[in-house]
């Protein structure tokens, strides 16, 4: 779970994943009691991010424009 989380929680993951994997990292430190666990998750990303796949969509393009 750990590593699913910290992965799909990026700015750039889809929102869906990040929604349900946010849920996830709250549940395991609230519901199933595992703070230590959860707290070790220092790349789990809680942020609200508008538009998540904008900066990784303008740096595409800026490297498809140096070509």
């Amino acid at each position: 779970a750990m590593h699913v989380i910290e992965l799909r929680t990026t700015p750039q993951g889809h929102p869906a994943y990040r929604r349900i994997c946010q849920q996830m990292h709250r549940l395991i430190a609230e519901q199933a009691g595992h703070r230590a666990i959860a707290a070790a998750m220092c790349f789990a990303d809680h942020s609200e991010v508008a538009l998540e796949r904008l900066e990784a969509e303008r740096a595409t393009e800026r490297r498809r424009q140096r070509r």
